[in-house]
C-alpha cells in the first residue's frame, strides 16, 4: 500500500534526522525520462507522469506537477496520501516556498543529491542555510522494496552515413567554444548530449536511445565513463580509434575529485551537485550546455535523413489508420489496440529502433487527458461517437519522429468541429509565419494561441518542442512556449513541433501536431527572414473542419497541404491505398 511506503519512508528520514525529503523526477543525469531504477517519485506517490516532484515531512506529502498532467495527477493521486500543487497556477506555492512554510527554521532538508541538479539546488537553498541541507542521501536504497536494477543494455555505433559529422570533429568544435568562457575542461553529464557527441547510441531508457554515462573533455585528453560491459569489441575498437579514453562508470567520482587547479566548464541545469561537490580544488565555470546547442541545429546530412525518415514513418502510419477505420465498426478494437496496430506497422520500416515515447491512443474524454497511457483496466473500445486522438513516433536509424493526428470516427457535434477547426488553425498561423532572424519561439508561441484566445480557450502546456535525431523525443533548447525560458534566438536547421490543442476535460481533447524545421527565407533591407518547412505529411481529418471558419489563405494552406501529402505519399502505395489517402486529401 501507498501509506506503508510513506511510513517506511518517513522511518527513515526520523533515523537520518531529516524533516523533508525531496524525490525528484529525474535520474543522475537530469533526464526527463529515465530508467525503472530512478522512478522513486512514480513509486512512492502512484504517479506516473514523466514530470513532477514529490515532498514528504512527517506528517504531510505533497506532489508538484505542470498543467499537462493536472486531470491525470488527481486521479492516481487518489487515496496515495499526496496533496496535488498545480505548478504555475495562481496561489499554489512552488515547492520550495511550501517547504519554507513548514520546515523549522534548523530543519534538515535531504535528497539525493546525484539527481538534483545545481541550478534547482541553488534555487532551493534560498532562504535556507547550507546547513539546512543534507544532499547525500539516497534514501529509496533502503525503504524500496524490489528496486529495479541498474540498467545494463548494449551500445552500438550511429554510423557516420547518419550523424553527419565525426566525433573527432565535434569534440575540436566543443573544446573551441569552452576556450572561448575561459576553460580548459568540459563536463558533460546528460545522457543525449553524451551518445550525440560520441555518436553512439543504447536503450538503458525506455524509448529513447541513451545509455548511462559521463564524459570529461579536456584539452589533450576525452574520457567517457560507461559500464564497459555494455560494449563489445567493435565500439571499443571504434573509440580507440577516435583516441577515447575509456573508464567505468562508477570510477567518475575518483577522477573529478582527483583534479586540480583547473577551469571546469559544466551546465548547473544538466549537472548534479554531486557531481560539482567533486570539484572543490578548481574553477568551475557555469553557463548553458555547449552540446545541447550544437546538437539542436541539424546538419544538411541529418535533416535529409530527418525528411526521408518522416516520409517512411507517414506510410506506416497511414497503413495503421487505414486499418484502424476500415474495421473497427466489424471487430472490436481498443484504445491499447490502436497502439499495438501502429507500432506494428513502424516495425516493417527499415532501421526502425522502437517507438520515441509511449503513445497516446485516446478515444472521447480520454484525449482530454493529454499524456493518457492506456491499459488493460482502463482502455475504451472504439465507436462511432467523437474523436480518436493519436500521438506518436518511431525511432529510426535515421530520425526520430512525432507525430499527432485527431480522426472523428463518426458523428460529431458543432462544438467539437468548431474546436478541430480552431487547432487546425493555430497549427496553420505558425506554421506559415514568418520573422526575423533572432526571433525567440517564446515571441512565436502566441501565433498558435492566438486563435484559440479569440474564443477564449487555452491549452497549460507549451506549442511545440525539439526533436532529437535519432534520440530523445523532447530536446532543447528551442521550443515554443510562454515561458521565458524558450528564449534562445530561433536558427536554421533547428526543428519544433508545432502541435496546440484544445483539451475540455470529461467531453473530448483535440491535437494536431507537425515538425518543421527552420530555414531561410529572403534577405532585404530590413534584414534576414526565416520561415518553416514542414516535414511531417500526413492526412488531417476534412471531416472535422468547418471550412466557414477559414480564410482564404487557411483554405489555401490545407489544399496545398493535402497536395502534397498525396504527391508525397502516394509513390509507395497499393491502388487500395492510394484511393484511401486521395478521399483523405480532396480539396475543401
Amino acid at each position: 500500500m501507498l501509506n506503508e511506503k510513506l511510513l517506511k519512508l518517513r522511518n527513515e528520514m526520523n533515523q537520518k534526522g531529516i524533516d523533508a525529503y525531496i524525490i525528484p523526477s529525474s535520474d543522475a543525469h537530469q533526464s526527463e525520462y529515465v530508467a525503472e531504477y530512478f522512478k522513486g517519485r512514480r513509486w512512492i506517490s502512484n504517479f506516473t507522469g514523466s514530470a513532477g516532484i514529490a515532498v514528504i515531512t512527517s506528517d504531510s506529502a505533497g506532489l508538484w506537477t505542470d498543467g499537462r498532467y493536472f486531470i491525470q495527477a488527481e486521479k492516481e493521486l487518489e487515496g496515495s496520501g499526496f496533496d496535488l500543487f498545480k505548478m504555475a497556477k495562481e496561489g499554489v506555492p512552488t515547492y520550495s516556498e511550501w517547504l519554507k512554510s513548514v520546515v523549522k527554521k534548523d530543519g534538515i532538508i535531504g535528497f539525493d543529491g546525484k539527481v538534483i541538479s545545481v541550478s534547482a539546488y541553488d534555487e532551493l537553498k534560498k532562504g535556507f542555510n547550507d546547513d539546512n541541507f543534507k544532499i547525500q542521501y539516497d534514501l529509496l536504497e533502503s525503504v524500496w522494496d524490489g528496486r529495479p536494477n541498474f540498467p545494463k543494455e548494449d551500445i552500438f555505433i550511429h554510423d557516420l552515413c547518419y550523424a553527419g559529422k565525426s566525433v573527432i570533429e565535434k569534440v575540436d568544435i566543443i573544446r573551441e567554444l569552452y576556450h572561448s568562457h575561459g576553460a580548459d575542461s568540459y563536463i558533460l553529464s546528460s545522457l543525449d548530449d553524451i551518445a550525440w557527441t560520441f555518436n553512439l547510441r543504447g536503450s538503458d531508457v525506455l524509448n529513447n536511445t541513451t545509455f548511462y554515462a559521463y564524459a570529461l573533455i579536456e584539452d589533450n585528453k576525452t574520457t567517457l565513463f560507461t559500464d564497459q560491459n555494455k560494449l563489445n569489441e567493435e565500439v571499443k575498437l571504434y573509440l580507440k580509434e577516435n583516441k577515447i579514453v575509456l573508464k567505468p562508470y562508477d570510477k567518475v567520482a575518483d577522477t573529478l575529485s582527483n583534479l586540480e587547479d583547473k577551469n571546469i566548464y559544466l551546465s548547473p541545469d544538466r549537472t548534479s551537485i554531486y557531481i560539482q561537490s567533486l570539484l572543490k580544488n578548481n574553477k568551475v565555470i557555469h553557463n548553458k550546455e555547449i552540446t545541447t546547442h550544437l546538437k539542436a541545429v541539424k546538419n544538411e546530412i541529418e535533416i535529409q535523413n530527418s525528411r526521408e525518415c518522416y516520409l517512411n514513418d507517414s506510410i506506416a502510419l497511414l497503413k495503421g489508420f487505414k486499418n484502424i477505420e476500415e474495421n473497427f465498426k466489424k471487430t472490436t478494437i481498443t484504445e491499447l489496440d490502436v497502439e499495438d496496430i501502429i507500432k506494428n506497422e513502424r516495425s516493417k520500416i527499415d532501421g526502425f529502433k522502437g517507438i520515441s515515447f509511449d503513445t497516446i491512443a485516446g478515444h472521447k474524454d480520454h484525449a482530454a487527458l493529454m499524456h493518457f497511457k492506456a491499459n488493460e483496466k482502463n482502455t475504451y473500445t472504439l465507436d462511432t461517437c467523437g474523436f480518436l486522438l493519436v500521438d506518436s513516433g518511431g525511432q529510426y536509424l535515421n530520425g526520430t519522429t512525432d507525430i499527432t493526428r485527431t480522426f472523428s470516427l463518426g458523428e460529431i457535434t458543432p462544438e467539437q468541429k468548431k474546436d478541430f477547426t480552431l487547432v487546425l488553425k493555430s497549427v496553420i498561423t505558425l506554421s506559415r509565419a514568418k520573422f526575423l532572424k533572432g526571433t525567440t519561439g517564446y515571441k512565436l508561441d502566441m501565433l498558435a494561441r492566438y486563435p484559440l484566445w479569440l474564443e477564449g480557450i487555452d491549452y497549460k502546456c507549451g506549442t511545440g518542442h525539439g526533436v532529437g535525431f535519432f534520440l530523445n523525443i523532447h530536446e532543447g533548447p528551442q521550443g515554443f512556449s510562454v515561458k521565458k525560458t524558450h528564449d534562445l534566438p530561433l536558427e536554421i536547421g533547428m526543428n519544433l513541433t508545432i502541435e496546440p490543442g484544445v483539451y475540455k476535460e470529461g467531453r473530448h481533447g483535440i491535437r494536431t501536431e507537425n515538425t518543421v524545421i527552420v530555414k531561410k527565407a529572403f534577405t532585404n533591407e530590413n534584414g534576414t527572414f526565416y520561415e518553416f518547412e514542414t516535414i511531417s505529411f500526413f492526412p488531417i481529418d476534412i471531416n472535422s473542419i468547418d471550412p466557414s471558419l477559414l480564410n482564404t489563405d487557411e483554405l489555401k494552406w490545407i489544399n496545398s497541404y493535402h497536395t502534397a501529402t498525396f504527391n508525397k505519399l502516394s509513390p509507395h502505395l497499393n491502388a487500395d491505398e492510394i484511393n484511401w489517402l486521395k478521399e483523405k486529401t480532396k480539396q475543401i
